[in-house]
């Protein structure tokens, strides 16, 4: 009863299932998956780290505000400069006085010459105004003699001695007795805000050689995306043909249950007539339950298959496979494959891409080799509290050169240099790894396509051998053994094949991965028709009229058949499993598929 409601509710499930091909799988995927999702936003942060690289070319404009507090204000204290400014202050009051007492004496003198030579001349009969300027031009020409006589004079030398010995007194006193001998620099809380700009023009190279080193970056990160997106459409592809081999095989193995249902009717009236044994309609009754198990796990296996494929493409939408399992007969040959592997291989381009980056390295380690050369100017917003020492604005240009750096600088180079051999050797290690990957897979998919080929020769015996098994049951020259292991042998048979489409497929998937174009793989199948029906089995014949005694078979061709071999599971190790045909059979053991070995340590490395 439990059987019968799982088989149901599974059958429900495929009767609802959405319909999806290779195509529309691998495009849910490049769209939905996680994983594709997240090393995406990898390649755009190596593209922002690509425009930060840029903006070192560009100068920087910086603003900067403070606040500080200090414990005191900061004073210059000029005591000790206060006696000698004294005398040096009361030396220049004692010129300045001396200076200005002769030059009194002097205006005096040349005033009382000029008003007498005025008075004169007004006498002579001159007006006033021709008197002035004639006596300015006599008394101008005389003012030499007018100064060696004030010069000379004992009367003008003692005053002006007096005269400037007082102010030279008065001034020296007045500075000495002075207090105020402190300046005040900077005030205790005081407020700064700076515009500063910076261009540096040359920087050894190194500005190149990181700009160079992100753009590097991007296109490594690229191709990490495009390694990922490719394992991953690797791994919906794989499940997708899982899918739908487990779909195959149900529909075969339903097929299967409906014939052996119908010889248990056949063999149920052969015995009410008497023309078989109970041990015959027996056999029959454990081929279907067995069958009927084979169904069960057909569709177990279905369930598996359809939620690891949902959960790749990240939908909880039930799905059915449409694209059939067959690979495609136009295919390049293992040369040009292996030629596309070198060149479009994703973690090849990648680990190219780090050969490039790790140069850009050496570039930038040979940058300490030169000197930084950079513009700089800044200008003060708020004055107010700057001190005397510090200018409002200033423009200049710096220089930099590290001359020794104990050998720093040399290590550096050295280790890129060491780097990028490294990388050379990597490189030619994974052609090779490559190479050998390409080649084991061509030929697994060759050995699948050969085992298609005897398989098919084989098969037309086994439905041949069938359809005479069941003639022959039905007019009693045969046992219903005969016609349930004829039965389960072409059961076997077309399984098979069909685990070989299968093979033929993931093996070229595999070369398809290798020169990373798994992605293209929805649009090379879209022309693939499907493969042809299983031979369905003729109708029976009535039965004779006349009962037929049957023979007498055996008792170890009474034993119950081996299970027939199953999908692979959702899960890789059971993926790699193969049916295993029965000892009993030999039609089916030379036909049963070789299991797909173990990817070579190279696969894992190429990748």
């Amino acid at each position: 009863m439990n059987k019968s409601l799982f088989i149901a509710l599974s059958s429900c499930a495929v009767a609802f299932a959405t319909p999806i091909s290779l195509a529309d799988a691998i495009a849910m995927a490049k769209s939905c998956n996680s994983q594709i999702k997240a090393e995406k936003a990898k390649v755009e942060m190596a593209e922002s780290g690509q425009t930060e690289a840029r903006s070192r070319f560009l100068p920087q404009l910086t603003l900067t505000a403070s606040v500080t507090k200090i414990n005191d204000p900061i004073t210059i204290d000029l005591s000790s400069l206060q006696g000698p400014l004294a005398d040096i202050a009361g030396t220049a009051a004692y010129s300045k006085a001396y200076i200005s007492t002769y030059s009194a004496a002097y205006e005096k003198k040349y005033g009382e010459l000029y008003d007498g030579a005025v008075k004169q001349m007004m006498a002579a009969g001159l007006t006033e105004t021709q008197a002035k300027a004639q006596a300015k031009t006599i008394i101008d020409e005389k003012a030499g003699d007018i100064w060696s006589g004030v010069v000379s004079s004992r009367d003008a030398h003692n005053a002006a001695v007096q005269q400037a010995e007082t102010y030279q007194k008065a001034t020296s006193d007045q500075i000495k007795e002075s207090r105020d001998f402190e300046m005040k620099v900077q005030d205790d809380v005081f407020f700064n805000a700076r515009l500063t700009a910076i261009w540096p023009l040359f920087t050894g190279f190194k500005r190149t050689a990181a700009y160079d080193a992100a753009k590097e970056n991007v296109t490594a990160k690229k191709a990490a995306f495009d390694m990922a997106q490719n394992t991953v459409l690797m791994d919906v592809a794989t499940k997708y043909f899982t899918l739908r081999l487990a779909e195959e095989l149900t529909i075969m193995r339903e097929d299967t249950k409906k014939n052996l249902e119908e010889h248990l009717e056949r063999s149920k009236k052969l015995e009410e007539g008497g023309q078989i044994s109970k041990a015959e309609r027996l056999r029959a009754e454990v081929a279907l339950a067995e069958a009927q198990n084979a169904v069960e796990d057909s569709y177990r296996d279905q369930t598996l298959a359809r939620m690891a494929l949902a959960s790749l493409l990240h939908t909880d939408t039930s799905l059915t496979a449409t694209t059939p399992v067959l690979a495609p007969e136009n295919i390049h040959s293992m040369e040009e494959f292996k030629a596309l592997a070198l060149d479009k291989h994703p973690g090849l381009r990648q680990l190219r891409t780090e050969r490039k980056r790790s140069q850009d390295a050496v570039s930038a380690a040979q940058g300490d080799y030169y000197p930084m050369i950079a513009l700089f100017a800044y200008k003060e917003l708020y004055t107010k509290d700057l001190t005397i020492l510090e200018p409002e604005w200033a423009v200049g240009a710096k220089l930099q050169w590290d001359l020794f750096k104990g050998g720093e600088t040399r290590s550096k180079v050295a280790n890129a240099k060491a780097l990028d051999r490294s990388l050379a050797s990597m490189e030619e290690q994974t052609m090779d790894n490559i190479k050998l990957l390409v080649e084991k897979r061509w030929r697994e998919m060759e050995h699948a396509k050969s085992r298609l080929e005897s398989l098919k020769k084989t098969r037309e015996l086994a439905e041949e051998a069938h359809r005479s098994q069941t003639l022959a049951y039905e007019a009693g020259l045969a046992t219903g053994l005969d016609v349930v292991d004829a039965e389960l042998s072409l059961s076997r048979l077309q399984v098979a094949d069909l685990k070989a489409h299968y093979d033929a497929v993931i093996a070229w998937l595999g070369l398809l991965e290798a020169s990373g174009e798994v992605g293209n793989a929805g649009e090379m199948m879209a022309n693939v028709q499907a493969p042809v029906e299983p031979a369905k089995v003729s109708e029976p014949v009535a039965a004779p009229a006349q009962p037929v005694l049957p023979v007498v078979q055996p008792a170890a061709q009474t034993a119950a058949p081996v299970a027939e071999p199953s999908v692979p599971a959702a899960e890789p190790a059971a993926e790699t499993a193969a049916p295993v045909a029965p000892a009993a059979e030999p039609a089916a053991e030379t036909a049963a598929p070789v299991p797909p070995s173990a990817e070579p340590a190279a696969e894992s490395s190429a990748q």
